[in-house]
């Protein structure tokens, strides 16, 4: 049964709900360590900031397309996983607080100022595990499963906004790792999820 757009919208909403405590936490949290490694030697190239901001508009999009265009068995997967991977990351923040320490930028141009100004919204708690990761994976990783001839594409979004979040000094190598492994779970617990409830209505047809 395909779930109507006001259901779809409403479960959206209570995912982005708890998502967004992520705001929250990055502005009220103190203490806790900075997840930096001996390995973070990435430098800091304020141009990476263009695929670091270009996030929010490919997500936006990416989005409302799952929402309108998809299928039931794919939004009710990625509602579950979603979800799960949301709550996984909120209750690290909380409980596990990490920060980073923002750098001093090169100079005043555009992509400087760009930044600056995602510093401010960003805030610098909530350092693990990075949500532009963990949201920009599970997204790559519904839509390969919904159109898997454009892996690559899914494949090169993921690259390039993982590597955005370390040439911008907005994560460590940690974040992204720790987004990634968020995501692979919450991905494979809503597969799981779906296929459960599949198997659930099948029976009960069977049964009538």
């Amino acid at each position: 049964m395909q779930p109507s757009l006001k259901k779809r919208l409403l479960i959206v909403s209570l995912a982005l709900l708890i998502q967004f405590n992520y705001s929250i936490a990055t502005r009220v949290l103190t203490g806790g360590i900075i997840p930096k490694l001996p390995i973070d030697v990435f430098p800091l190239e304020v141009i990476w900031v263009i695929p670091y901001a270009l996030w929010y508009p490919i997500i936006y999009a990416g989005g409302t397309w799952l929402l309108l265009k998809s299928d039931a068995r794919l939004f009710k997967a990625f509602a579950a996983g979603f979800t799960l991977t949301c709550i996984l990351g909120v209750l690290t923040f909380y409980f596990f607080p990490t920060y980073i320490i923002d750098p001093p930028l090169p100079g005043a141009d555009f992509f400087s100022k760009t930044l600056l100004f995602l510093q401010s919204i960003d805030g610098d708690y909530a350092a693990f595990p990075s949500a532009h990761v963990y949201v920009t994976t599970i997204f790559a990783l519904f839509y390969n499963r919904w159109y898997p001839k454009f892996r690559w594409l899914w494949l090169f979004i993921y690259v390039m906004i993982a590597l955005s979040t370390l040439f911008t000094h907005q994560h460590y190598i940690l974040d992204a790792v720790g987004g990634t492994i968020y995501a692979w779970v919450g991905y494979r617990f809503g597969i799981w999820w779906v296929e459960r409830w599949q198997t659930k209505i099948t029976r009960q047809k069977a049964v009538e």
